[in-house]
């Protein structure tokens, strides 16, 4: 029962050890990043986004930069709801598929089984028919999952952060932000001379 410095050792003693809540705080980030990982589908060399036409939480090369450094080798496609091709067209086949559109936006009604088609794995959002049965990982946001955000630029980006994630993509924060310094910057500056 006692360490090797003559301390209690709580693990065995039965009691949990003290961990102070940064540490906790990032252990759960530590949790969800290996979590996130487990999605990673291996193999990818192609990737198709189709983008919401809800909200894009996420610019194009800002999404694009966030799947390469998953998927390094993967060459990143993205289409609109209607299916029309945002840059370079996508080939018929590939390897991994990430569909944002959500319930009630505008879609063909056979694009989701046309998508499903053409990827080998698919990750999406449940939303039109039978998407939650065609495709491989689905989010299901019909369900309100507990923290569903009611705003609706708020439940975008996190419906798209959670799809993201079951495709393998993490997009954890690493870090707590700054304090903001705009008001004291401009205080501490010399006064500006005339001439």
């Amino acid at each position: 029962m006692k360490g090797s410095e003559g301390s209690v050792d709580r693990e065995t003693a039965g009691m949990s050890p003290m961990v102070d809540r940064e540490s906790e705080a990032l252990i759960q980030l530590l949790d969800h990043q290996e979590k996130i990982r487990s999605f990673r589908v291996p193999g990818v060399r192609t990737v198709l986004v189709v983008l919401s036409s809800r909200g894009i939480v996420y610019d194009v090369e800002s999404l694009r930069t966030k799947i390469l450094i998953s998927y390094p080798d993967a060459a990143v496609f993205f289409r609109n709801t209607r299916g029309d091709a945002m840059g370079a067209p996508a080939p018929s086949q590939v390897d991994l598929l990430i569909d944002l559109t959500g319930p009630g936006q505008r879609q063909g009604l056979l694009m989701a089984h046309g998508l499903r088609k053409m990827a080998r794995v698919a990750v999406g959002r449940n939303a039109g028919l039978f998407r939650k049965r065609i495709y491989d990982r689905v989010f299901d946001e019909k369900s309100n999952p507990p923290g569903l955000p009611k705003d609706l630029l708020q439940k975008e980006r996190y419906v798209q952060r959670q799809v993201l994630e079951l495709a393998g993509i993490p997009l954890a924060q690493q870090g707590d932000p700054l304090q903001d310094l705009g008001r004291s910057i401009a205080l501490n500056l010399p006064p500006m001379q005339r001439m």
